[in-house]
């Protein structure tokens, strides 16, 4: 994309609301919401139809639905970085987001 982006802002831990991501505080709330299953989720999705519309907010769904089907499955059968992500810095990214204690993380 060319952008300033703070891959932290996935964890909450980035030094900007947003992580230099558009609407980046609104998605983070969005998956948040979905993955906590909570009060919030129905508040979080509105607000995000209203700030990106219809088919951006059900895009997101969709890539909150995916990630956390990959990563059920990855942790369930304990897969672990292979070679080629590792090369291309994905030990780097869990480094960043401070995924490291856990289990499916580890090299």
């Amino acid at each position: 994309m060319g952008a300033d982006v703070d891959i932290r802002i996935a964890t909450g831990r980035s030094d900007t609301a947003d992580g230099g991501v558009p609407h980046g505080a609104l998605l983070r709330r969005f998956a948040t919401a979905v993955l906590d299953d909570g009060d919030d989720l129905l508040p979080a999705r509105e607000a995000l139809i209203d700030a990106v519309g219809d088919r951006a907010a059900a895009q997101a769904a969709s890539i909150v639905g995916c990630f956390d089907g990959l990563n059920r499955v990855a942790d369930a059968t304990g897969i672990r970085l292979d070679p080629e992500s590792e090369a291309t810095g994905a030990a780097k990214i869990i480094e960043t987001l401070e995924f490291e204690e856990l289990g499916a993380a580890r090299a």
